[in-house]
């Protein structure tokens, strides 16, 4: 096997163990511990720490790929040629090409062996060394292997905070700080960079670099407080975010809305008119926060209308929920809320128009039950009973059976299971015999998927069924490995195969040859007649003679004389230790699913037990909603007896009057003007 196979076989082997020991999806940072990838990792000095980055940010699992390269040295079987910048950046160009059609862990692969070679050490601060170990990271913690991650993006921290590496470096650590479950270890990382204590001696300031980058860790200086439960330290953050930072407008929304929870009103309706109101807005927010920066504006503006409505100040709530645009996400919820508010205004020809709009929509949304609830309602308050009771009606024969299902999956394990696992792999809820109709059963379905809390849950399942699919593999190729090296001429450099074979090399090639004489013999048995069975039984005698003769060779030759064997670890001992540590790994993961089926069983029954709650909230008020329809027919006959015994007739009578109701389709009538004309009669012409 030639020195670059092993080398690219390896690469994949060290990097799918140890990517996957780093991530812990329950809780990273937590859950089951990441031991080092071989024991090489832990005789290996370390360089040593900058002041703010702690040991454990340090542990790459770079050692591993060290040691095996060192290994593969020893054997005459490294990369002989040396790195250079312009293949340094060739091989980045194609690691970027695979990151962008989504081959992650190859390119993960292809970039530890490159930042981890001696070879890289003269590039290492280098602008093209910098990006790689910047993709290296990032790519990492896009992964989930958020800890080694941590040890390539801070690394980076100590160059000047001009460095485009430095800036992306911060950007994607309070990324991953958002995404993780414990933002505060990452936030430590970046402690130096609000206080202006990072990059390289000499170019730290005040800033710690470009107001974009200290605002990022304001940010999420913020939400860790907030998080905590500081709301006042939250605020602080807060608001020393920059316009020129991404988070400006998400910073200024959430300040507004904790000081609407401290009932500091004015303070957070002038924060949300901050983002809702161009001309209060910075100029340079919007440049700077992008597409996201237009959602949080949509948000500002539900947020100042739900305050408005809150203190009711309805006309005003209306103006703000009209704001939202028409290409906004949000768009229903604002209808939504204005036909809310207009209704409790007593001004029903405006909820109703609001709920028109919204019903042309035609977009699936979270308020479509209620949105039932409230166009009956109206009707009931202009007295249209019999449109109301006909839309209650259909509101129950609807959701009646889906509050039903909901309590059925509650209390039957099994079906929970069923709909669980059908989620989980997208097939149809229908089909796995819940015991319900298939539109509720896919209703349900259709739930849990758009739950947020169920549909995290769910994807950090996902990445742990991808991570273990990759560590059997990688399981796999160790195992190959091991078979490989078990030969003795298996990492032969290919420089010496051309010489003359040892006597070793002769009876391995003879015991090859006589296990493909066995196979052939046993082709030959299946496919001959039986005439032939004769003429094959000498040749098996003779092959039994050879097999002895080769086991009397092999077992007269002396021991291996150490070819692999050299100073410090060799390729099989590596091999060994990290096959024994993907099986550690492989039974924690097994241990790992377990306890994430059951959060992911514990969150969709949170989710299912929400569900009924709100729609038996709903149930009840439409049952309400029914008998004040009966009430209120009976009320209007009441009126309309009242009124027959005062002398006048009801609107349903009036209308029985008109003769135009009774016309055919081919008649036609002309009504009474209110004056009559002589010569509009037949034969009066001449009358005076």
């Amino acid at each position: 096997m030639s020195g670059h196979a092993w080398r690219r076989t390896l690469r994949r082997v060290s990097l799918a163990a140890g990517a996957w020991a780093a991530y812990t999806p329950l809780a990273h940072g937590q859950g089951v511990a990441a031991p080092s990838l071989s024991r090489a990792e832990s005789t290996e000095s370390a360089a040593p720490a900058p002041p703010s980055v702690t040991a454990d940010i340090i542990d790459t699992h770079g050692a591993a790929m060290r040691a095996y390269q060192a290994a593969l040295d020893r054997q005459k079987l490294g990369a002989s040629s040396p790195l250079s910048a312009p293949r340094i950046r060739d091989e980045l160009g194609l690691i970027e090409e695979k990151l962008a059609t989504g081959r992650r862990d190859e390119a993960i692969s292809d970039l530890v062996y490159i930042v981890e070679s001696t070879r890289f050490e003269p590039f290492k601060r280098s602008d093209d060394g910098r990006a790689a170990t910047y993709w290296l990271g990032d790519a990492l913690g896009r992964g989930g292997a958020y800890q080694p991650a941590r040890g390539y993006l801070t690394s980076l921290l100590f160059a000047p905070p001009t460095d485009v590496w430095y800036r992306r470096a911060v950007h994607t650590l309070v990324d991953l700080a958002l995404e993780s479950d414990e933002p505060q270890l990452l936030l430590g990382d970046l402690q130096g960079v609000a206080s202006g204590t990072s990059g390289a001696s000499g170019a730290s300031g005040a800033s710690g670099g470009s107001e974009e980058v200290t605002g990022d860790v304001w940010y999420l200086s913020g939400r860790v407080a907030e998080r905590e439960g500081r709301p006042r330290d939250a605020l602080a953050a807060y608001g020393k975010v920059s316009e020129k930072s991404r988070f400006w407008a998400q910073a200024t929304y959430l300040a507004g809305v904790l000081a609407v929870e401290l009932r500091e009103y004015k303070r957070g309706e002038a924060l949300f008119c901050r983002v809702a109101d161009p001309k209060q807005t910075p100029k340079k927010a919007a440049l700077f926060g992008g597409q996201d920066f237009f959602r949080v504006r949509d948000l500002a503006r539900l947020g100042l209308g739900r305050l408005a409505h809150e203190q009711y100040r309805f006309d005003d709530a209306r103006y703000y929920y009209y704001l939202v645009p028409h290409d906004s996400d949000e768009l229903p919820e604002a209808l939504y809320e204005t036909a809310t508010t207009r209704y409790e205004a007593k001004d029903y020809q405006g909820a109703r128009d609001s709920l028109e709009e919204l019903k042309r929509l035609r977009v699936d949304n979270s308020y479509e039950d209620e949105t039932y609830i409230l166009d009956a309602y109206i009707d009931l308050a202009t007295c249209r009973f019999a449109q109301a009771d006909g839309k209650l009606d259909a509101f129950l024969r609807r959701y009646d059976p889906v509050r039903d299902a909901a309590r059925h999956l509650l209390g039957d394990g099994a079906a929970m299971t069923a709909l669980l696992q059908a989620v989980r792999t997208s097939a149809d809820p229908a089909s796995v015999g819940l015991g319900v109709r298939a539109e509720t059963a896919r209703a349900l379905g259709a739930l849990l998927r758009v739950d947020s809390g169920y549909g995290r849950a769910a994807r950090r399942l996902a990445d742990l069924d991808h991570q273990q699919n990759g560590l059997r593999r990688a399981m796999g190729e160790l195992e190959q490995a091991m078979a490989r090296l078990a030969s003795p001429r298996a990492l032969r450099p290919q420089t010496y195969l051309s010489r003359a074979q040892t006597e070793p090399d002769k009876l391995e090639r003879i015991e090859t040859q006589i296990g493909e004489i066995k196979r052939l013999l046993r082709e030959a048995e299946n496919a001959s007649r039986a005439g032939a069975n004769g003429e094959l039984e000498g040749i098996r005698q003779e092959l039994a003679a050879l097999e002895l003769r080769a086991r009397a060779a092999r077992a007269s030759m002396p021991p291996a004389s150490g070819n692999v064997a050299a100073q410090g670890q060799d390729l099989a001992s590596l091999l060994t230790a990290d096959r024994e540590h993907a099986n550690a790994l492989y039974d924690d993961g097994q241990r790992m699913h377990v306890l994430l089926e059951q959060q992911e069983r514990t969150l969709a029954t949170d989710a299912l037990l929400r569900l009924e709650r709100r729609l038996s909230r709903l149930l009840r008020r439409a049952r309400l909603g029914r008998i004040e329809t009966v009430l209120g027919k009976k009320r209007a006959l009441e009126v309309e007896v009242e009124a027959l015994g005062q002398g006048l007739l009801p609107q349903s009578i009036v209308d029985s009057l008109d003769a135009a109701r009774y016309l055919g389709d081919n008649e036609e009538y002309w009504p009474f003007e209110g004056e009559d004309w002589a010569d509009e009669y037949v034969g009066g012409e001449n009358l005076n």
